[in-house]
C-alpha cells in the first residue's frame, strides 16, 4: 500500500509540473513584440537581471549557455507540439522547464519577476529573427 501511495504522489507531481509548464507558455498572453527593441534588450541588464548576452552568443561559440545562432530554425524543434514563440517565452520565464542537452540549469531564474510582458515579447520577437 505504501508503494502505491508513493507512486500516486509521483504521478501527481509529474502531472502538476506538466500542467503548469503548458499553461505558462501561451504566446497569446504577451503583447506584440518588437524585434528592434528586443535586440537592444538582449545586451542590457534589466532591473538587476543579467543581460542575455552575458551567457549566450550569436556567433555559434559557447559561453555559459548554448549559442543562439540559428535560433529561429531550432526553437520550433525543441518541444514537440509547442510553437517556437511559446518555447522561447517559457525558456525566458521558466528556464528550468527545458534544458538543452549538454547544458546545466544555470540560467537566471527571476526573469519573470524582472521583465515586463512587453520586454519579454520584444526579446521573443528578436530571438525568432535569429
Amino acid at each position: 500500500m505504501r508503494q502505491f501511495i508513493v507512486f500516486m504522489g509521483i504521478i501527481l507531481l509529474l502531472a502538476s509540473a506538466a500542467c503548469s509548464g503548458a499553461s505558462a507558455g501561451s504566446e497569446d498572453s504577451l503583447p506584440s513584440g518588437d524585434a528592434t527593441r528586443g535586440a537592444a534588450l538582449f545586451t542590457q541588464t534589466i532591473n538587476g537581471a543579467p543581460s542575455c548576452s552575458t551567457c549566450h552568443t550569436l556567433d555559434g561559440s559557447t559561453l555559459v549557455g548554448p549559442s543562439l545562432k540559428g535560433y529561429a530554425a531550432i526553437a520550433p524543434t525543441r518541444v514537440e507540439g509547442m510553437s517556437a514563440a511559446d518555447y522561447t517565452r517559457n525558456s525566458i520565464l521558466k528556464p528550468a522547464s527545458y534544458i538543452v542537452s549538454g547544458f546545466a540549469n544555470l540560467m537566471f531564474g527571476q526573469f519573470a519577476q524582472k521583465l515586463t510582458p512587453q520586454q519579454t515579447a520584444d526579446l521573443v520577437a528578436y530571438l525568432l529573427t535569429l
